[in-house]
């Protein structure tokens, strides 16, 4: 099973995104209290219950539907690889 994948705000449904690789979420019951957030910046968040709160979730919930609207004229995605410098990537994605 992977891990879930990381956001950049508080969700109920994914860790922060600078949270421990370790990471059990902060919907778990034992969110901030595993050995896995020993030295995460979010440990105390997480054990009060800080990014449960009805005003993390809504902050989520507006990032959500703003990245929504800011994407609904994307019609067409290139995916350019390559483990080599000087490929024009950064052209590409421009």
């Amino acid at each position: 099973m992977s891990p879930p994948e990381k956001e950049s705000t508080p969700s109920t449904d994914a860790p922060p995104a600078n949270a421990n690789a370790e990471c059990v979420g902060p919907e778990a019951e034992s969110a901030g209290k595993e050995s896995a957030c020993a030295g995460c910046p979010n440990q105390s968040a997480c054990a009060s219950g800080a990014f449960n709160s009805p005003e993390a979730q809504a902050k989520a919930e507006a990032e959500k539907m703003s990245l929504k609207q800011s994407l609904e004229n994307v019609e067409h995605v290139i995916l350019v690889l390559s483990g080599k410098g000087g490929v024009g990537k950064s052209t590409v994605a421009a």
